[in-house]
C-alpha cells in the first residue's frame, strides 16, 4: 500500500475543486482543515471519529493527525496521503479510483517518481499491502 502519493490531472486538464470538495465531503468521516491556507480534506474512520478530531483540532490547531488519511487539493495536484486504518482506505478507495479514472490521472511518489503506468489502469492498488 502506498502511504503518500500525489495525483496530477491528465491532459492538461485542471482539477474541479468544487467538484472534488463535494465528494469528498460525501465521505462519512471527512471534514475540511480548519487551517485556511490549504485545501485539505482529513478522513477518520467514522463520523464519530471525525467529529472528535474536528473539535481537537479548533481547539488545538496542532493537533496530530496520525492515523487519518489526508486529502489536500489544488487545480493541479492532489496530495492524498493515507497511512491510516482500514476504515479509512474504504472511504478514499472510491474517490481516489473515480479520480483516476475521471480525470486520467498520473500518479506520482513523494519523491516525483512516475508511478503512473504501474497505477492508472489499476488505482484499487495503491491500496493493496505490498510484500516487503
Amino acid at each position: 500500500m502506498q502511504a503518500l502519493y500525489f495525483l496530477a490531472p491528465g491532459g492538461g486538464r485542471r482539477f474541479d475543486l468544487t467538484q472534488l470538495e463535494a465528494l469528498l465531503m460525501k465521505l462519512p468521516g471527512a471534514f475540511r482543515h480548519p487551517d485556511p491556507t490549504e485545501l485539505c480534506y482529513v478522513i477518520a474512520p467514522n463520523a464519530a471519529m471525525a467529529k472528535a478530531v474536528e473539535d481537537q483540532l479548533h481547539r488545538n490547531p496542532g493537533t496530530s493527525l496520525a492515523s487519518q488519511g489526508i486529502v489536500t487539493l489544488a487545480p493541479t495536484g492532489v496530495r492524498i496521503e493515507q497511512d491510516a486504518p482500514a476504515a479509512v482506505h474504504a472511504q478514499l478507495k472510491p474517490f481516489v479510483t473515480w479520480l483516476m479514472r475521471a480525470y486520467a490521472c498520473k500518479v506520482y511518489s513523494e519523491e516525483g517518481e512516475d508511478w503512473t503506468a504501474r497505477y492508472a489502469n489499476h488505482p484499487e492498488a495503491l491500496f493493496l499491502e505490498e510484500p516487503v
